[in-house]
């Protein structure tokens, strides 16, 4: 795309309105989670079956409507969304679609927002707290009794929602407000999901992984019961296992994972100069197997280093490593030599090499990534501690001077 198609594209973005609708569908599957780490054993979590987000158990219910709000305050005084949140529970109420002795309504808001209104709504834990707090909601919107002077002045979006809220049967409100809370978020729901996980007995430098992994798999899990048409439910006794599955294999000191990016093709050959890639040409080593030998090397350096500095590896265990590393070659290189002396040096080299590219050596007894122990010896290859021609040195020092 040219500079100008971009600026064009720019030019025509869509309405701002767009990414908050999006942000809003993305957040129930955050809060979704939310709930299931947190819910008691035996309870189910829903999406878009109770409410945006439900929490059911033996003896309570709770229906949660989650708002994104990137910009405006959706529980204000006057906000649509607050009145047609409560407006929608009333309803609901009335028609008896719910027990008021065990639900609990919740809005979740993924900033800190509040109002004057549902602030007192919040608080409000008694009956007569409830009754005080519908008062305080129509002196403000309607005007004081019996006169409602202000009632003809509520914006035509809101009016019928306040209608139904205020107007309706004021015990059954009451008992919703009473059984109401308002939870806010930081700002950042991901980042609240991690705050959770942190408090969890896991390594706390693998809470961004499996954050990211059980978000993944509560959205799956989502989206295959909506595409074959079934209510989206999850057990959390069941989610505790996915729980429980990937922390077991991805924590407990038993593997390192890489976040290293493969380079590309381009990026590999430029590295063909090295000596470890020299000393491949020695023994006649074919084009792509350098490539991949280049990508391994990089992706090893780049995993030295990102495990040391997150704590994953104490950084004295990569001397270990190599001097394991370099034992298990000299061993092998004697074994080559006694076995294929006869051949060729490139062959014996080519058998030297393929033996030591499938050495599993594990660091700090953890399980490491398959390009992890190959990239090692391909950087003590580049240092000249190891090689594959039985004469590599001086091969390498003709080939310098040639």
């Amino acid at each position: 795309m040219t500079a100008e198609k971009a600026e064009k594209t720019r030019g025509k973005r869509r309405k701002t309105e767009v990414p908050g609708q999006a942000l809003g569908i993305g957040l129930q599957y955050t809060r979704l989670l939310q709930l299931l780490l947190v819910a008691p054993e035996g309870s189910f979590c829903s999406m878009e079956v109770l409410d945006d987000v439900a929490q059911t158990d033996a003896q309570s219910v709770k229906l949660v409507q989650s708002k994104s709000a990137l910009t405006a305050n959706p529980v204000s005084d006057r906000a649509k969304s607050l009145w047609k949140t409560f407006s929608n529970w009333v309803t609901l109420a009335a028609a008896d679609g719910c027990d008021l002795e065990r639900t609990q309504f919740e809005i979740y808001v993924s900033r800190p927002v509040t109002g004057m209104i549902v602030e007192a709504f919040a608080k409000a834990s008694t009956f007569q707290a409830a009754k005080d707090a519908l008062m305080l909601a129509r002196n403000e919107l309607w005007g004081e009794a019996p006169a409602f002077a202000k009632r003809n002045e509520v914006a035509t979006d809101i009016a019928p929602f306040v209608e139904n809220v205020l107007g309706s049967n004021q015990d059954v409100v009451g008992r919703i407000i009473c059984n109401f809370n308002l939870e806010v978020g930081s700002g950042n729901p991901q980042a609240d999901v991690e705050t959770i996980l942190r408090g969890h007995p896991i390594s706390q430098n693998k809470v961004r992984d499996i954050a990211d992994h059980l978000c993944g798999v509560v959205k799956r899990r989502v989206d295959e019961c909506l595409e074959a048409s079934k209510p989206a439910v999850i057990g959390r006794d069941e989610f505790l296992d996915w729980y429980g599955a990937y922390t077991r294999k991805v924590d407990r000191e038993t593997v390192l994972l890489s976040r290293a990016k493969a380079p590309s093709k381009e990026e590999s050959k430029g590295h063909f100069p090295r000596v470890f890639v020299q000393q491949l040409d020695l023994i006649d080593i074919g084009f792509e197997d350098q490539l991949e030998a280049v990508s391994d090397y990089l992706m090893a350096a780049a995993d030295r280093t990102d495990w040391a500095a997150n704590g994953e590896v104490d950084a004295t265990s990569f001397d270990d490593l190599d001097a394991t590393l370099k034992k298990s070659w000299k061993n092998k290189r004697l074994v080559c030599k006694v076995a294929y002396g006869s051949k060729s040096p490139d062959e014996q080299g080519q058998m030297l090499y393929a033996d030591c590219m499938q050495v599993h050596i594990p660091l700090q007894a953890m399980v490491t990534p398959s390009h992890f122990i190959p990239g090692c010896f391909h950087r003590l290859a580049d240092d000249l501690q190891v090689g594959w021609h039985p004469d590599y040195a001086q091969q390498l020092k003709q080939k310098k001077v040639a």
